[in-house]
């Protein structure tokens, strides 16, 4: 019984992650109100929750606005971008609903709807990747957006892995739609334990540039390899990455 009044009891170091979410999640929704801090929001919300996935020490509220400051100025540009390119898509989708509810049904459906899906696909998974590479390396704006590009395609177990966290949180929302406060933590989380060891993996390569031995990323139950015929990626993120961000040794 008095187990249960230990702060280290499993029961209380859950309720205690549960509320750093739930704050983390609050944060970013009120820090994406001026609509530019979104992209400078979701990459604090990256950072913390990469640190905690590290087991590394973590204060919530802290180390969220020092990642939100620090990166802002790099992040406003790429927000803009990224609006554009959500509501780009939302018109897409809109008028292939609106075709389809209609009855306008014409041929170029038929190209529009596979452009669409293509497009969504990169969209959101460029959206994942620009944020959580911004959360831990120090690159130029250039070098973000081609990183971003390359681990899309390069990664695909963990890009649809992002998909599908989007995807529960999602129809958890519209079971629960009180989920949708913490929704952007959730959905962050999950992708987080994926893109993390990754991160790790490069981190390591970049490293250790001259060494042409196959690098295992452990991925849990799941193993990426890094070869000596994809050096070239490892080598290019290496020369793009000026240094880890300084908040800590390594993000």
């Amino acid at each position: 019984m008095s187990s249960i009044f230990n702060l280290d009891a499993p029961i209380w170091v859950f309720m205690s992650e549960v509320a750093d979410m739930i704050i983390l999640a609050l944060l970013w929704w009120i820090c994406c109100l001026g609509i530019i801090t979104m992209g400078a929001s979701t990459t604090a919300l990256y950072y913390v929750l990469g640190k905690k996935i590290r087991k590394e020490q973590t204060y919530v509220a802290k180390d969220f606005f020092k990642s939100f400051t620090q990166n802002f100025k790099q992040s406003v540009p790429l927000s803009v971008v990224v609006s554009i390119a959500f509501v780009s898509l939302a018109m897409y989708i809109s008028f292939i609903i609106g075709s389809v509810l209609s009855g306008e049904e014409g041929s170029y459906l038929k190209f529009i709807v596979p452009i669409t899906i293509i497009f969504a696909f990169e969209v959101f998974n460029f959206h994942t990747y620009i944020w959580a590479l911004l959360s831990r390396f120090d690159m130029p704006t250039k070098g973000l957006i081609k990183t971003a590009f390359i681990m899309t395609h390069r990664h695909l177990i963990v890009t649809v892995w992002n998909l599908v966290v989007i995807g529960i949180v999602v129809y958890g929302i519209i079971k629960f739609p009180i989920l949708i406060v913490v929704a952007p933590a959730l959905i962050v989380f999950g992708q987080s334990y994926m893109i993390q060891p990754v991160f790790t993996g490069y981190i390591e390569a970049a490293n250790a540039p001259d060494e042409t031995e196959v690098i295992e990323v452990e991925e849990d139950d799941d193993l990426e390899e890094i070869d000596s015929d994809e050096s070239v990626m490892v080598l290019n993120m290496s020369e793009e990455i000026v240094s880890t961000k300084s908040i800590d040794l390594e993000k």
